[in-house]
């Protein structure tokens, strides 16, 4: 049984590059994190991190693309900001969260996460999903720790949300 809140459960995913599988299943936190990308630079002095072109994440059944992945560390080389970016299609996350529940997928122009607030905002072409349930909007802001959803009106185009509670 999937519930809304589940719906956004992807967006623990950017607790942190290095287990990208938070509320995926279980054993994906213990697979090694593998990351494609025509370029990428990893500077643990400045702490920002970046990666170019044909950007693609896998962690067992966790996997993110994007055109362009960019992450930035505090001093204590704690993940501050994740932002994933689609320039020539929209960055796209997807992920099994419980076996026998369909997987959830997550596409937006930009995805941006803050770990240590639990924020999560997902810009332009924004569209969440998990079987029929699906939120879709042009900005998505999501906190973890309050389970909130809160989609602004926006000057062009609504927000959507579609739920179909199990029977």
């Amino acid at each position: 049984m999937y519930q809304p809140h589940r719906i956004m459960s992807f967006l623990f995913f950017f607790m942190g590059l290095y287990s990208l599988s938070a509320h995926a299943l279980r054993d994906d936190h213990f697979k090694k994190v593998v990351i494609f990308a025509d370029s990428g630079i990893y500077n643990y002095k400045t702490g920002i991190n970046v990666y170019k072109g044909h950007v693609k994440i896998d962690q067992g059944t966790t996997h993110v693309t994007a055109d362009r992945l960019i992450t930035k560390n505090n001093d204590k080389h704690v993940i501050e900001e994740v932002i994933a970016y689609g320039d020539k299609t929209l960055a796209h996350y997807w992920t099994l969260t419980k076996v026998g529940d369909p997987e959830m997928h997550a596409q937006a122009k930009v995805i941006k996460y803050y770990p240590i607030e639990s924020n999560v905002t997902l810009e332009n072409n924004a569209f969440v999903s998990q079987g029929e349930n699906n939120f879709q909007g042009q900005l998505i802001h999501y906190n973890s720790k309050e389970q909130t959803i809160t989609m602004p009106a926006a000057e062009s185009g609504h927000a959507i949300l579609i739920y179909n509670p199990d029977k």
